[in-house]
């Protein structure tokens, strides 16, 4: 095979994705023009992924239809979108494939049926290994 070939995918493969805070430091959110809630970062909204196992970054858009994030994790890198119930440690209790994602200058949910925004939070997400519970590990920011 061709060593440069075989170093483009080397290179490819290998990269990481450095951590931005600035991705999940909110600026703004609320319901836009379209109808859909949206939220825009001091960062590149969905500019970092998560890079450890058992890891996801999320944005939550908490709403007077339900409970969605945005995010990205270990498994399914590519930023998608699910309903869920927290409780009160910010564990999901439920979650579903529920709505659906634009991550470009700004993160939005949409399908959601939702009229207004009542609060928004960045987080880390990680999986307890001991009983699969998946918790918000890190607040990053939120707003209220």
């Amino acid at each position: 095979m061709n060593t440069t070939i075989l170093n483009n995918i080397t290179l490819a493969v290998g990269k990481k994705i450095k951590f931005n805070k600035y991705d999940f430091m909110i600026k703004d959110f609320g319901i836009g023009n379209d109808g859909n809630p949206f939220m825009t970062v001091e960062g590149t909204a969905g500019g970092s992924t998560p890079q450890n196992d058992n890891t996801g970054y999320a944005y939550v858009f908490v709403t007077d239809n339900g409970i969605y994030a945005v995010s990205s994790d270990w498994m399914y890198p590519k930023w998608h979108t699910h309903g869920i119930t927290l409780d009160e440690k910010n564990c999901i209790g439920s979650m579903d494939m529920k709505g659906g994602a634009e991550v470009a200058n700004m993160v939005k949910v949409t399908k959601t049926h939702a009229s207004r925004v009542d609060k928004v939070m960045t987080a880390e997400f990680t999986i307890n290994n001991h009983d699969g519970s998946v918790c918000a590990t890190k607040i990053f920011d939120s707003s209220p």
